[in-house]
């Protein structure tokens, strides 16, 4: 039958954070958590030792051995598989893989039994149930792989299409389906879904960082394989090693392009503040000047501007860290080509390429749409950053000049006052030391004194009153003096 396969495989590529650019102190032990607690108890002591501060590109983590080993049942089938957990630099990688060795029908037939595709389903809950329903913080990829008797490209796809009929793997041929294409003496499916769960507007929240952006993410990569014998199955394996790496910087590329949406999300409401911003300045200024609302739109600018930057710079991060992995990406296709030029038999470079048309794909998407659409948003957002920096300067501008001219009021007001207090004052003094100054008889000879006595001041407090008149009249002269002096010096400064 066409819906049966021979010993089913179910692998699954996970990568969890490590020591990401921007991360505190605390957070590579947290990570180192979440990473061993995929793995069973045995294991994650070694994680510890192994996962040393010393940076480096490969390490396995589970000791010599390299992979640890297990078995297992289902209601149906025995199954085996094996851990294999890495470091990837700045990451952590898990190859877990589990294989049905046979059903309990037939014990003898292990790995030669023609099983129903429906299998899948057991292999998939076993490794759900090992990961104990922890999720990776990075990215993952599921890969099927069987063998089939008959084997045509047709018959492949065949069980291809029957495979997405298992609820439990969430896959839709029309919906899902990305290409297909010969591989390593058999041929490979790919299906990817990916989006985010609900509008980013609106998923987006407090809760929410740029950490933990695979919690809003759905990221759905799927591989078919399938063999025509054990010996093509068997030798296909020994890519899988390959596939580890390969599947980081696909992973680590999705991670990051999802990064940048969450980023542009922010960076999208930070440029609407902006606009307000210069909406409420403009208006300001057809209005008279209100120096409170605009130290207080300086102030709001200025909070803006530094989550603005940060969000900016962050997302040209992402930009070059989708440049960096699709680099790798690219590398690792070109030993994955040789792989199959020189170990598996393709007839020629030609050949081994239209081999990896499957994969190629995902190579010139991320370089035609995701990496130019990081390069468009971080030259559009990149003006805000110049409309901020001359809203805050003309604002800083327009408070400095009228902070510089209530200054030079201020000191002219004092400049007024000192002179008309020292005239006032001086006049006081001499006024005390002409002969006759204390009889009042004497100061009714002149107008001043006339004037005061005519107005009722009695004759003891004639003299005192003729004195401060005097010393407060000559000094308002002399402030009205100055301050046109002043007035003068400001004009023909202009």
């Amino acid at each position: 039958m066409m819906s049966e396969i021979i010993y089913p495989t179910l692998d699954l590529f996970l990568y969890d954070l490590r020591d990401e650019l921007g991360d505190s102190a605390g957070d590579r032990p947290n990570d180192r958590v979440n990473f061993s607690l995929k793995l069973p108890e045995q294991l994650r002591a070694s994680i510890v030792q192994r996962d040393a501060d010393i940076e480096g590109e490969y390490v396995e983590l589970s000791g010599s051995r390299g992979t640890r080993q297990f078995d297992s049942r289902s209601l149906k089938y025995a199954l085996k598989g094996y851990y294999y957990p890495v470091r990837l630099g700045e990451s952590y990688g898990l190859l877990l893989d589990c294989s049905v060795k046979h059903s309990f029908r037939h014990p003898d037939r292990s790995q030669t039994e023609k099983l129903p595709v429906s299998c899948f389903a057991d292999l998939k809950a076993e490794l759900e149930l090992r990961l104990a329903n922890q999720k990776s913080s990075i990215g993952q990829v599921w890969m099927l792989s069987g063998q089939i008797p008959n084997f045509t490209p047709d018959n492949a796809e065949t069980i291809a299409r029957s495979c997405c009929q298992i609820p439990e793997l969430e896959l839709d041929w029309d919906r899902d389906f990305r290409g297909k294409s010969q591989f390593a003496g058999g041929m490979i499916f790919e299906f990817w879904r990916y989006g985010f769960k609900g509008a980013i507007a609106s998923s987006i929240s407090d809760s929410i960082s740029i950490r933990n952006i695979h919690q809003i993410q759905d990221n759905n990569t799927v591989f078919i394989a399938i063999y025509p014998d054990s010996e093509t199955a068997k030798k296909a394996s020994q890519l899988d090693f390959d596939w580890l790496r390969l599947f980081a910087y696909r992973s680590k590329i999705i991670w990051a392009y999802g990064q940048s949406q969450y980023l542009r999300q922010q960076l999208k409401e930070d440029f609407d503040l902006i606009k307000q911003y210069l909406k409420d300045f403009n208006q300001s200024q057809t209005r008279s000047l209100n120096l409170k609302k605009l130290r207080q739109i300086l102030l709001d600018a200025q909070n803006t501007f530094s989550n603005y930057s940060i969000h900016l710079n962050y997302l040209n991060i992402q930009k070059r860290t989708i440049e960096v992995n699709l680099l790798n990406y690219q590398r690792r296709m070109e030993r994955i080509k040789q792989r199959l030029t020189e170990e598996f038999k393709a007839e020629n470079e030609l050949e081994a390429l239209k081999q990896l048309e499957v994969l190629k794909r995902f190579d010139d998407d991320v370089e035609h749409r995701y990496l130019l659409q990081i390069q468009n948003d971080c030259e559009s957002f990149s003006s805000g950053v110049t409309l901020l920096g001359e809203l805050i300067n003309s604002i800083r501008g327009i408070t400095e000049i009228d902070q510089s001219e209530r200054d030079r009021n201020f000191q002219n007001t004092v400049a007024i006052l000192g002179v008309g207090l020292a005239a006032g004052s001086m006049v006081a003094s001499i006024a005390t030391q002409f002969p006759g100054a204390s009889d009042p008889k004497e100061a009714t000879k002149y107008p001043l004194g006339s004037t005061l006595s005519q107005l009722g001041i009695p004759d003891p407090w004639l003299v005192p009153a003729v004195s401060a008149t005097a010393s407060v009249g000559i000094g308002v002269v002399a402030a009205v003096i100055t301050a046109l002096v002043i007035k003068l010096i400001w004009f023909f400064k202009k």
